[in-house]
Formats: C-alpha cells, sequence, structure tokens
C-alpha cells in the first residue's frame, strides 16, 4: 500500500481557485472557522474587526449550549478553552484599543458563562481571571501612551466596572478599578476615577450583602489619597474609616509602628472587634509591649482556650506558682470544654508533655486513638496498650462486612503485632477465624498473614 500524501503536499499542488474553493466549503460548514478567518486575513478597520470578533464568541457559545442553553460540566473545560484561543487572537491585532475591547467582550461572556454553565472545577473562574490579568498587562504598558489612549483606557475600565453582568461577582469590577489606578497620576483623569468610585459607593451603600465591595472601594480611594495627597489628608480618611475592618488593621499596624501601644489597645476593642482572634493578638502584643502582666495573662488564657497552642508557652511563661499545677489546670479547663478546638488543645498539650498517664487515659476513652499512641505507651504501659488495641481490634472486625474492611483489620492485627510479638498477633487471628468461621473472604485476608 502506498504511503499516504501529506495534506500539505497536496495542498501546493492545487491552484489558487480550488484552493479558495475548498476553504469556502469548510467555512460554510463550521462558523468559528469562517469567522476565524475572516477575524485573522479580514478587514483592519476597528468596527468590522470587533463585529466579527464578537459574532465569533456567539458561535462559540451557540456551538457549546445549542438546544439546551447550556453547557455541561464535561464540556464546559473546552468551551473555556475555546474562549482563551479566542482571546489570544487579540496578540495579533496593532491597536491597543482594539486589544482593550477585545478582552472586555470575553470577559463579559466569561462573567455571563457563570450563569448557563456548570463550572464546578473552575475553568470559567480561571478564565476570568486570565482576562483581568491581561488587562491589567495591557494597562501598565499604556505608560507611554498618548494622552489619549490613557484616557479611553481609563474611560472604557470604569464604564466596563459599571455593567450590569457583573451583579453578584463584586470582585471583578473591584478589580478593573484597581486596574485604572494606573492611569491617575494626572488630576482629571484622578478625579474621574474616584468620581466613578464615589458613585459606586453611594450605590452600595445600605447594602449589607454588597459590604465587601464597599469596603474594597474605599480602600482603593485610600491608596489614591496616600499617593498623591498629603499624609495628613490620608490620615485623615482612615480615621473616619475605622468602622471597616481593613482600616483597622491599617491603624493598628500604624500604629505599632509608631510605638503607640496604648493606641493599639483602644482600636483593638473598639467597634465590636474586641473578640476577634487577630485583634485579641494586637491586644497582646501591646499588653506585653506595656508590661501589663495580669491583662496579659488573662487574653493569654482565653487565645489559649480559643485553639491557639502558641499562647501555652505565653502563659506557662508568665505563671509564678509550680508549672506541674498549671499545666494540671489548664488540662482539667480542655477537657471539660466540648468544642473542637479544644480538644485538639488537649491531645497536643499531654502529647507535647509525653504525660503518659493522660494518654493512656486517653485512648481507653478513645480507642480509635490507640494506633497513634500504642508506641508511646508501650514501655511504661504495655499491657493496658495491648489490652485496648486488641478490643479495638475486635471492634473494628464485628464492623467489617466488606473485602475491604476485613483488609483493613489485617493490617491493624499487621501493626498490632509490631507491638505485642508473633503470639499475640497469633492469639488475635486464631480468636477472629474461630468467630468469623462463615465469612470466607475475611478468613482469606487473615490466612495472609
Amino acid at each position: 500500500m502506498a504511503n499516504q500524501r501529506k495534506l500539505e503536499e497536496v495542498l501546493r499542488e492545487l491552484s489558487k481557485e480550488e484552493l479558495i474553493a475548498i476553504i469556502a466549503e469548510a467555512a460554510g460548514q463550521d462558523e468559528v472557522f469562517k469567522n476565524t478567518i475572516l477575524l485573522k486575513y479580514g478587514s483592519e478597520e476597528q468596527p468590522a474587526l470587533l463585529k466579527t470578533f464578537q459574532k465569533l464568541i456567539k458561535t462559540i457559545v451557540k456551538q457549546y449550549t445549542g438546544r439546551e442553553g447550556f453547557i455541561s460540566y464535561r464540556e464546559t473545560s473546552s468551551f473555556a478553552a475555546d474562549l482563551t484561543a479566542l482571546l489570544d487572537s487579540k496578540d495579533s491585532v496593532s491597536d491597543d484599543t482594539v486589544k482593550l475591547e477585545m478582552a472586555l467582550m470575553v470577559l463579559e461572556e466569561g462573567v455571563e458563562a457563570f450563569q448557563y454553565a456548570d463550572d464546578s472545577d473552575g475553568e470559567i473562574g480561571g478564565l476570568v481571571d486570565d482576562i483581568l490579568d491581561q488587562i491589567d498587562e495591557l494597562a501598565e504598558s499604556q505608560q507611554k501612551a498618548d494622552e489619549s489612549v490613557r484616557e479611553h483606557f481609563l474611560k472604557r475600565l470604569i464604564k466596563m466596572s459599571q455593567n450590569a453582568v457583573f451583579d453578584g461577582w463584586d470582585d471583578y469590577p473591584v478589580t478593573l478599578l484597581r486596574i485604572c489606578t494606573v492611569f491617575a497620576d494626572e488630576k482629571k483623569r484622578r478625579e474621574q476615577l474616584l468620581a466613578a468610585i464615589r458613585a459606586q459607593i453611594t450605590a452600595t451603600a445600605g447594602k449589607g450583602y454588597r459590604e465587601y465591595l464597599n469596603e474594597e472601594l474605599h480602600e482603593i480611594q485610600y491608596d489614591l489619597i496616600e499617593k498623591y495627597s498629603s499624609a495628613e489628608e490620608a490620615d485623615k480618611f482612615m480615621q473616619e474609616h475605622l468602622h471597616m475592618k481593613s482600616f483597622g488593621e491599617l491603624a493598628i499596624r500604624k500604629s505599632k509602628e509608631a510605638g503607640d501601644y496604648r493606641r493599639v489597645i483602644q482600636l483593638a476593642e473598639q467597634g465590636g472587634r474586641g473578640d476577634r482572634s487577630d485583634f485579641k493578638k494586637a491586644r497582646y502584643e501591646a499588653y506585653k509591649a506595656l508590661s501589663l502582666k495580669e491583662e496579659q495573662k488573662q487574653l493569654a488564657k482565653e487565645l489559649l482556650l480559643d485553639g491557639d497552642y502558641e499562647y501555652y508557652a505565653e502563659l506557662e511563661a508568665l505563671f509564678e506558682g509550680d508549672e506541674e499545677e498549671f499545666y494540671r489546670g489548664i488540662l482539667a479547663e480542655l477537657k471539660q470544654s466540648d468544642t473542637w478546638s479544644a480538644h485538639a488543645l488537649y491531645t497536643k498539650l499531654f502529647s507535647d508533655k509525653n504525660d503518659l498517664a493522660e494518654m493512656l487515659s486517653y485512648v481507653k476513652a478513645n480507642p480509635d486513638a490507640i494506633e497513634e499512641y500504642a508506641a508511646r505507651l508501650s514501655p511504661d504501659y504495655k499491657t493496658e496498650a495491648e489490652q485496648v488495641y486488641s478490643q479495638y481490634i475486635y471492634d473494628t472486625a464485628a464492623a467489617a462486612f466488606n473485602r475491604k474492611k476485613y483488609w483493613n483489620v489485617c493490617q491493624m492485627l499487621k501493626r498490632y503485632g509490631e507491638l505485642a510479638g508473633k503470639s499475640g498477633q497469633s492469639a488475635i487471628i486464631q480468636q477472629l477465624q474461630e468467630q468469623y468461621f462463615n465469612k470466607p473472604a475475611f478468613l482469606d485476608e487473615l490466612s495472609k498473614l
């Protein structure tokens, strides 16, 4: 059989008319192919180019949504990849304002796609993030562009940030407005941006579900004031917005840097923030810097009981009595608490202290923990550890009902043998074989030990 000729070889031998006919036929059968050809080799005039680009986006959407109007989970990745490939085609365009429009078109469709595609794997979210990164890079590249181009970029990005498509996706308009700050070096443009931010803030005022957007917009305002206005104005703005988490954190950081620890305490306590872990820690640092020992003790204990283990050492260092008495007191409080964090602290504490008696007491009450502690208990509490371990194996075997679970019991027996020796292991195997004689799969797994 003769070797099949390569497609390129065949095409080279065809006339121009024949090639045109082939391409036209293929384009007639594939809208994506047709519009891609028009996009790449068609008119460079902006209106025609963007019209073709928009058609290509809609063709891709139609191709994937079909009659159902929805893109299934298994198709979402390919859909996002096709939009990404389309977005990359903007790199062949020379006009940066056209590149921006192309990116914004794909951005808008990408965000709309959250409504008609299953994005369980985050493919569309990744696409949107990638588009925003590319827009950011494109904006940054306009540093030396004509003022008219920079003005166009600013206005277009502001307008896009106000698009209704972003309702429910507050991160994206905030990102667009942050990108705009690269054009804020000139006063007129800066005022345009600040006016747009203020308008957004007014629009979100009183809407609790949009608090995140509101705070992020205030942060952009602050960044612009700090960069282009006086330190006094920036500080005034910060002080006026201390009720917002980010500004509270900023004020605390600045107070720390200035060594004003009493102000740190005041800021950490005000506005209902006193119970938050990060603000408690800020207060603790301030108490420590001011040598307020009693306040330190009380707060260190709160932080410890809240689940922050590092404060055990802090509290232990502050305690003036017997260390063993202190340890037992904390251990008792942790045991009495029914929170998950207190339980985790309790086990970590007796483990770090290598308190074998407490460890044994714990595994007796929680036999499923025996495998974690058996090796450490064995030298001093060999008999007791083996008793808990063997009973745990019997209980696990009683609950086993398929080969996988039988295999797990046998793996546990292997580990038990390392602790109790071959004779101890054999005794349990024999008892299990006698007890579960009617479970052939279990007997098969036991025979492999």
